[in-house]
Parts: C-alpha cells; structure tokens; sequence
C-alpha cells in the first residue's frame, strides 16, 4: 500500500500538493473560525505551516529520508550574490515607501507607522530586526516558501515556464487566504489590507518570488523577501492601511506590477537571466 502511495505521488505531485495545503489549513481555519471566532488567530501559524508540511509529507513519499534532507538543505542555501539580499530585504520598503512618496503629491498626511505598542520611536533600529526575526519564524515564510516556492514551483516549472507557475501559485496563494478574509478576527493577520488590492499584491508577490528563487534556487531568499513583506506592511504597517485611506496600497500595487512587467521585459517569461 505504501508503495503505491509513493508511486501515486510520483505520478500526481502538483494536485496532490494544492490538495493537502488547503485541506490542512482550512480544516484548522473554517471550523474554529465560525465556531468559535475570538480564536481564530490561535489556529493562524499552525494553518499557516500548511503549504511546508505538504511539501515535506509528499517528498519524503516520493523520496524518502535522503530526499527529504536534501530538499530541505535548499533552505540554508545562503551564497547568491549581495544583489539578491538588496532586492529581497529592501526592494519592499522601496516601493512602498514610493507608494508613500506619491500619495503625498495627492494628500498631505505621511502614514503613522506602528511600532509594538509601549517602544518609543527612537528605539525603531532596535526593534525592527527582532520584528524582521519574528516575521520569519511566525508570521508565515518559512511556514509557507518552503512549500510554496521550494517545493511546487519546481514541479509547475517542469511543465510550462516560471512567469505561468508564479501565477498559478498566486491564484492559489490567494484563495488560501480567503478565511482571513470572512472571519474579522483574521484581517488584521493579512494587514488589514482589503481583499482586492490584497490579491493582486499577492499575485505580483508571487511572481517576485518566483524570479527571486529561479536566479538564486534558494529557498531563503524567498523566505526573507516574505519576512520583509510582512514586516514592512504588515507589523509596520508602512501603507497606513488600517486608517483607511487606500491610495498608498492602489499605488503600491502598481509600481510592484510596473516592477513585475519590467522583470518580464528584461527576463523573459523564465524569470531568468
């Protein structure tokens, strides 16, 4: 039996792949969310661990122990050339932070940002990289790049180029994180940022990812660019999202798109130069 489990595997690791990320995350996230909806962000990390524990599950199927191992060690793969530490530390900011710039030609208000409540704000340089550390290990990128970019973009990559699995996966990232968006308790978890302009961020996110990933075949870098993200708009909250004033977010989800089309543009639909 267990064989033929392998072999199915084998033969069907991409639908196999969507099915147990949903299954196990929505299993966690449905139930309690309209059960018992003040505690939903207790089920937040373990749904989150999802895409990674689907990935590991089905590798050491496929592969076993060794494969396992091996698939993992992607993970601290960590020489790529300083260019990428740039692109996936600070590439986030930037734009958002241009997004801020602009908006300021349109309105005078300059977005507060949110520091843990209780820090003063000349302690920021302190605070924000145990914020960054934090983002890594609980807010979502290990729990989902390792998945996500380490394990199914490879395999959609087998069967059409990187910029069409990107999208594939940003489609699926985004109905992923559809509870998070029926349950009020689960919006502040995805930066209270509203649901159109958090899909389409997704989705340039995703192929962000896939570029960052297919030129450096490190999952790390993923998972920092993740962490960044987190941090910056997220626990930050660098957009001003949670006022309500939207015109940050629409012009950040334009300069990532402009930045989306350029790397097209430049690397093909590969995502490869």
């Amino acid at each position: 039996m267990f064989k033929s489990l392998s072999d199915w595997v084998k033969k069907h690791p991409i639908p196999m792949f969507f099915l147990l990320t949903f299954i196990i995350a929505w299993s966690l996230w449905l139930p309690i969310g309209f059960i018992a909806p003040k505690l939903f962000l207790l089920m937040v990390i373990p749904g989150l661990w999802s895409p990674t524990m689907a990935a590991i599950l089905l590798t050491g199927l496929a592969e076993g122990k060794t494969g396992v191992r091996i698939f993992l060690e992607r993970v601290l793969k960590w020489r790529v050339g300083f260019k990428w530490y740039l692109v996936v530390l600070f590439g986030t900011a930037f734009i958002a932070y241009a997004a801020v710039g602009i908006s300021l030609l349109f309105e005078g208000n300059i977005p507060e940002i949110s520091l843990p409540e209780g820090t003063p704000r000349e302690a920021w340089f302190i605070v924000l990289p145990i914020v960054f550390i934090v983002n890594i290990f609980f807010g979502g990128p290990l729990a989902e790049d390792i998945g996500w970019r380490g394990y199914i973009l490879p395999k959609l990559k087998e069967r059409t180029n990187a910029l069409n699995a990107s999208l594939i996966i940003g489609f699926a990232w985004v109905l992923w994180h559809v509870p998070f968006f029926i349950f009020p308790e689960g919006y502040t978890a995805v930066g209270s940022i509203p649901f159109v302009w958090f899909a389409l961020m997704t989705i340039a996110w995703s192929v962000l990812f896939a570029w960052v990933y297919v030129n450096t075949e490190s999952i790390l870098m993923p998972v920092l660019f993740h962490a960044s993200i987190n941090t910056t708009l997220g626990s930050l909250g660098v957009l001003g999202q949670s006022s309500g004033n939207l015109l940050p977010i629409i012009l950040n989800t334009i300069i990532m798109w402009l930045a989306v089309m350029i790397i097209i543009v430049f690397f093909g639909k590969d995502l490869k130069h």
